[in-house]
């Protein structure tokens, strides 16, 4: 039986690459549905993020890289998670410290866990 090319092609692709496009789309989906929820099209979801409603639906089609950041301001946004990050709390019972910096126009903090 021959192997079609696009699985030919799959084969050659690393499982990082296949991972970030699933996530990609999962994100995609997930604040596809969440905008439904909250009856919120691409205009008002863009006016409220202070974006182009063209990156907005860039972000909707899976071709735009947002950076963490980005996702954190679609999520408060719409008011809700888009995605969740498990977590037991053990690194820091464990006495492992994680270092965050909030920077903001004219403010900076720092915090340690």
């Amino acid at each position: 039986m021959k192997t079609s090319f696009l699985k030919k092609a799959l084969e050659g692709v690393s499982p990082q690459t296949k991972k970030f496009v699933r996530r990609q789309g999962e994100f995609a989906v997930r604040l596809h549905d969440l905008m439904e929820e909250c009856g919120m099209s691409q205009r008002q979801l863009a006016e409220k993020l202070g974006k182009k409603e063209s990156y907005v639906c860039r972000v909707l089609s899976g071709s735009a890289n947002p950076t963490l950041k980005t996702m954190v301001e679609f999520e408060v946004a719409l008011g809700q998670d888009i995605f969740t990050i498990p977590y037991d709390g053990k690194a820091f019972s464990q006495g492992r410290h994680c270092r965050t910096a909030l920077i903001e126009p004219g403010q900076v903090c720092s915090y340690d866990y």
